[in-house]
């Protein structure tokens, strides 16, 4: 979760009877409505912002930003771009929305509310340094995890500069945290209290793109349901345990969604990390161990198993301590 913002200042200028005038004008434009040669201007700017980012082109990201958010960022412009350019390897973006905005002052707080008429609505809250600013809303492309670009420009003199920049995670295989929603409602309606916890784990990834900045309009009613069920998968199931239905009694630790890209097991799937006391250089054993995991895992979390094409499982000798990577032996079962 992170922010982008883009104040942009147009004015125009003429004389008319040896007279000086300036716009007056002021107001939103959203999208198709706004100026095409302001539109044109910006859309520019995204092009020469994102390559700059997805290149690792520290200097050409740095020529856009305004100097308050040059001063802001200081020595963490580096580390925010290199970071940003690693987990979101994108070749293209797309627009999701632009705001064209012109107040009468500058440096004022502003707001910005989309009208989808659905859940994905939103509300964008900021400071206006310019009086004349432009957001643009920027989705990468085609990536497993795609980030939402929020980018806010102001016009100083003749010169667009971002004031903000934020960069967070919008979408996981094209599905928004509404869509995670939802299917959580209707998996903990029907019970199935585990498969709604991880897609609610998913929504807590997505709630925020754009930082404290971006706020979807029912963002407080994900949260109330986030922690409630959170609290109910927690005194539910106390982890580690035992797995009593098979002989080893092997321990389940963790169980989480996992996004996973190969062809064949493209999805979201329940990740289970469990410690088996059988070495995991004696594959056969551990392999058997497995197979009757995979037969009483439904009995343990109602509905895993029918509500997955695919299991993924991790065999441990001792639980990782989350500081270093732990040796394990993986399983997939295919439920269809």
């Amino acid at each position: 979760m992170k922010r982008n913002i883009i104040y942009l200042l147009f004015a125009t200028c003429f004389i008319v009877s040896m007279q000086s005038c300036h716009s007056d004008k002021t107001g939103t434009w959203t999208n198709g409505d706004i100026n095409s040669d302001v539109k044109k201007q910006i859309a520019d700017l995204n092009q020469k912002l994102f390559t700059g980012i997805m290149t690792k082109n520290i200097g050409a990201v740095k020529a856009l930003l305004s100097a308050q958010l040059v001063k802001r960022a200081k020595g963490n412009l580096d580390s925010i771009i290199n970071r940003s350019a690693k987990k979101y390897e994108a070749k293209d973006y797309e627009v999701l929305d632009e705001y064209y905005k012109v107040n009468t002052t500058a440096n004022i707080p502003d707001t910005i509310t989309s009208n989808k008429g659905n859940d994905a609505d939103y509300i964008l809250s900021y400071k206006a340094v310019n009086e004349q600013t432009y957001i643009s809303l920027l989705v990468t492309k085609n990536l497993p995890v795609n980030c939402l670009i929020t980018v806010i420009y102001g016009k100083y003199g003749d010169n667009w500069k971002i004031n903000i920049l934020q960069i967070g995670d919008y979408n996981i295989l094209n599905k928004t945290p509404q869509e995670y929603y939802k299917t959580a409602l209707g998996l903990y309606n029907g019970g199935d209290l585990l498969d709604a916890t991880n897609n609610m784990i998913l929504v807590s990834q997505l709630v925020n793109p754009g930082g404290d900045r971006f706020t979807y309009k029912n963002n407080s009613e994900m949260k109330i349901f986030y922690s409630k069920i959170i609290d109910e998968a927690n005194a539910r199931y106390q982890f580690p345990f035992i797995i009593g239905l098979v002989k080893t009694k092997p321990q389940i630790f963790s169980i989480s969604p996992e996004i996973m890209e190969e062809e064949g097991h493209k999805g979201v799937f329940p990740l289970i990390g469990y410690k088996s006391a059988i070495k995991l250089t004696d594959s056969v054993a551990l392999k058997a161990e497995n197979q009757e995991i995979q037969k009483a895992i439904g009995r343990l979390f109602k509905g895993i198993d029918q509500n997955n094409s695919n299991i993924f499982y991790q065999a441990y000798n001792n639980i990782p301590n989350g500081k270093t990577p732990a040796p394990h032996y993986g399983f997939i079962q295919k439920l269809r």
